[in-house]
Order: C-alpha cells, then sequence, then structure tokens
C-alpha cells in the first residue's frame, strides 16, 4: 500500500467512527476540512483536520496543530487553511483544548493528534508548529521549550509566554525556537504581548509581530498567511527547507505594503511601528535597510514619540488591573449564592471603562479601556460561566452570563454559554433560543450542537429535531 493510501485509510477510519459515514479513498479527502474526527489514540478526543490538495505522502510535511481556549475547531482551522494549503503543510485542530486547562492536559490532547498524525502522515519530525490564542499561546511555549527542537517555532496570539515566576525562571533569555507573536489592538493580551516582543527584541531573537484592528480572537487570514509564511522562512535560516528567494521577496513585499499604506494614510505612529516590525521579522532573510531607516524617520517624529510614551504609560499600569479583576471573581467564587449584579458591576469598573471607550478625543486611552473591558468580558463570557456549569451551577453562571451581555449585548459568545446553562436546568424553550444565537453568530457549529450530549433532551421537540436535521420518530 502506498503512503497515500495509508494515510487515506487512516483517515478514513477516524471519519467513520465520527459517524459521518465510510469515505472513498481518493482526493476528496484533500482541500476540504475534516471534522468532527475521532480521535483513534482516544476516542474521547475530537479534531478537525486540513490535507492539502496535491499530498502525496512522498515528502515529509511540516505540521501546524491549532489550540482554541474554547475548542473553536473550525473557527481556528478556517484561518489558516489558505496559508497551508499554498504552503503544503497539514493542519489539525482541537475541539477539545481549553484556555483553562492545565497544561498537562492540553499537552495529552496534542499527543493525542500527534498519535494520529503520525499513523497517518509522512510527517517532518522536525517542522512540527504550534499556534495558542490566549491560556492555549502560553501552553504552546511550554511545549515548544520541552520539544527538544521539534518544534522550530510557534504562533502566539494574544499571550507571550506563561506569566508564572517560576516558569519565567527556569527558561530565561532567548528561546530555541522562532516567536510570531499577534494581538488585536483591542484584545485583553495586547499590553502582554508588546511586553513580551520588546524582551524578544532584548534577546535578539527571531520574531515577529502583527497587531491587527479587533479584540480577542484569531488574526484575519490574510495575517495568518503572513505569519505562517515567516515561519517557512524562517525554515530556510534553519537549513530545515531549501532556499526559496522568490517565496520571501513576496512576503517581505506584502508586509512592506501594508506599511506604506498605512504612512500614506497619514498614521505615523501605526506606521513607524509596522516597518520597525517588517525589519525585525525579515532581519537574516531578506535585505530591511529601507524598512529599518523608514522606522527611524518616523520614529523620530514628536507626535508618535507622545504617542508611544502614552500606549507605553498605560500598558505598565495593566498588571494592577488585572491583580484586581481576579481578586473579585475569587472573592466572588467563595461567596455563596448568586452574586448582587450591581455590586459586581461597580467592583469590575464596567462603566468608567465603557465612558473611556466612547472618549474619541483621545484614542489611545480608548484602546486601553477597550483592552481592559475586554478583559472583563473574557472572564464573564466564558471561564467564569464554563467554572459554575463544571460544577452544575446554572443559576450563577446566569448571573454572570448577565453582566457580559451588558457589556456586549447579543453576543454569540454569551448565547453559548447561556445555552449550556439553561440546558442544565432542562429549560428547553430558552436553551433552543441560546442555540440558534450561538450557531447564527457562529461560536457553534451544527457539528458541535448535534454531538453534544447536554442537548439531548431537546429531542423530545419536533423543531429542534427539525433544526439539527434530524427526523421525528
Amino acid at each position: 500500500m502506498t503512503t497515500l493510501a495509508r494515510a487515506s485509510a487512516v483517515i478514513a477510519l477516524v471519519v467513520s467512527a465520527a459517524g459521518v459515514g465510510a469515505q472513498t479513498l481518493d482526493t476528496a479527502f484533500t482541500g476540504r476540512v475534516l471534522g468532527p474526527l475521532i480521535a483513534r489514540a482516544d476516542t474521547s478526543n475530537r479534531y478537525a483536520a486540513y490535507i492539502p490538495r496535491g499530498y502525496t505522502g512522498v515528502h515529509a510535511t511540516p505540521l501546524l496543530i491549532l489550540l482554541d481556549p474554547a475548542g473553536r475547531a473550525d473557527t481556528a482551522l478556517s484561518r489558516v487553511t489558505g496559508a497551508v494549503q499554498r504552503l503544503g503543510w497539514v493542519a489539525l485542530s482541537s475541539y477539545d483544548a481549553r484556555g483553562d486547562l492545565t497544561p498537562a492536559a492540553n499537552q495529552r490532547i496534542v499527543n493525542v493528534m500527534l498519535s494520529d498524525a503520525f499513523s497517518a502522515f509522512h510527517l517532518d519530525t522536525a517542522r512540527i508548529y504550534i499556534a495558542g490564542l490566549a491560556g492555549t499561546a502560553n501552553d504552546a511555549w511550554i511545549f515548544a521549550y520541552g520539544s527538544s527542537g521539534h518544534i522550530p517555532g510557534i504562533v502566539s496570539v494574544g499571550a507571550a509566554g506563561p506569566l508564572d515566576s517560576a516558569w519565567q525562571a527556569a527558561h530565561p533569555g532567548k528561546p530555541p525556537f522562532d516567536v510570531a507573536l499577534a494581538s488585536g489592538n483591542r484584545s485583553y493580551g495586547y499590553d502582554d504581548v508588546m511586553r513580551g516582543a520588546a524582551a524578544l527584541r532584548a534577546d535578539s531573537t527571531p520574531r515577529r509581530l502583527d497587531v491587527f484592528s479587533g479584540a480577542s480572537g484569531w488574526p484575519p487570514a490574510a495575517v495568518m498567511a503572513q505569519t505562517l509564511g515567516w515561519l517557512e522562512a524562517r525554515a530556510m535560516i534553519r537549513h530545515l527547507r531549501p532556499v526559496d528567494s522568490v517565496l520571501v521577496d513576496s512576503l517581505f513585499a506584502v508586509d512592506s505594503a501594508g506599511a506604506a499604506a498605512v504612512e500614506g494614510a497619514r498614521r505615523p505612529a501605526l506606521a513607524a511601528d509596522q516597518w520597525e516590525n517588517a525589519a525585525i521579522a525579515w532581519a537574516g532573510t531578506h535585505d530591511v535597510s529601507y524598512a529599518r531607516a523608514r522606522a527611524r524617520a518616523l520614529a523620530a517624529d514628536p507626535a508618535v514619540r507622545r504617542w508611544r510614551a502614552k500606549r507605553d504609560s498605560l500598558v505598565a499600569v495593566t498588571l494592577d488591573m488585572r491583580r484586581s479583576l481576579i481578586a473579585t471573581l475569587i472573592d466572588l467564587r467563595e461567596r455563596p449564592g448568586v452574586p448582587d449584579l450591581r455590586r459586581l458591576n461597580d467592583s469590575l469598573r464596567i462603566a468608567p471603562l465603557q465612558a473611556w471607550i466612547a472618549d474619541t478625543a483621545d484614542s489611545v486611552r480608548a484602546d486601553w479601556a477597550a483592552r481592559r473591558l475586554a478583559e472583563v468580558f473574557g472572564h464573564l463570557s466564558f471561564y467564569e460561566p464554563e467554572a459554575y456549569i463544571n460544577v452544575r451551577d446554572p443559576s450563577r453562571a446566569l448571573a454572570v452570563l448577565d453582566i457580559a451581555a451588558e457589556i456586549e449585548p447579543d453576543s454569540p459568545v454569551v448565547c453559548r454559554e447561556r445555552a449550556r446553562a439553561y440546558a442544565l436546568r432542562l429549560d428547553s424553550d430558552r436553551t433552543f433560543t441560546a442555540l440558534r444565537c450561538a450557531l447564527a453568530g457562529g461560536t457553534i457549529s451544527m457539528r458541535e450542537i448535534r454531538a453534544d450530549p447536554r442537548y439531548t433532551f431537546m429531542e423530545a421537540r419536533d423543531d429542534y429535531l427539525k433544526f439539527i436535521g434530524k427526523t421525528g420518530g
């Protein structure tokens, strides 16, 4: 049996186990997202996969593993399918990874996917990449340090390594792998990413930094394409693949064009950052003299200096704000009964943050306030309700979700968590309404709804059966 046939056979077994029917051994398995797939190494684990068109198994292939902190495997994978297709990588994305799991728990999930991948594909053991978001990004750093060189690079979105002081003390200095950092300009992880980028630059670590418009979440597909392309170029420097100057030129041209466009739009501070980031990222793989010169010229502008000073001063107080947030949430968990929502609202300073966000005269402070409010929302819309749901306490879960809904009305993330809480109460009307909201907002897929046992009680309803595509009996 050929390598391709062996790979397809394994995938066929996995797909069949997932309950979507047997697949023929042909190219239908390539060029599209497969999943949810049930892992052969551990049937309690599920993941999605993308095999690039043209995969033959003749050459060793790089592998990208994506870890979404809420198990949104489809969402994470959708951001990279175009890039991995062009680069010829295989990508796997977990439905089971969580940002609030221990690193050991997420590592077990990664190992399960690796076991399946090595059974199915001819992989390049020196080119396994991990991409994480927020909590799972911190785990990516831990896994890369422990990989004995098998992970030459990571994508760390919204985080820049574990904040645990003991871990940091154990891993000082320059990381032995390449680091692609990214954050939305209103993501609560932005400040950590900026501090991490500065530390990596001081250590002369090869790194890439992308700041995109938006709050917490995976970068747009175009940003991920540049990120993975940069890791491909870094593999050339590491002698892990042949040099392709045409590919490097094309990638550098995209970064340069983006910086030039921002400069042309008369946004000198952002343009200075983009030229500087391009010069740092591509040093050693491309001539960056022009990018470096533009970065220096713009940085000398007094207005840019003032902008950066204000941004950096706000970044410096972020840790104090975070400590206050965590203390409030710990106190909330320790207090019995449903929390007083007005008191919680005041403790989290939601109204003052919203006022700063609305202040169009101070964009630097507005962005910082949006990041802090996004951090509050992240805890109240996912981590806190999940903690209460896990101990079967829907009342407290719904209470914190009410505060999250005040921050982001009609949020599909809130809808998904409300569906889980209402399901604990066997409240079919509210569960159904919340599921439809979450599905419309893209925070849950129909495949996930069908596969989740917590919603089986809903199958007594004909409208729900029609919703999930089943026939009533």
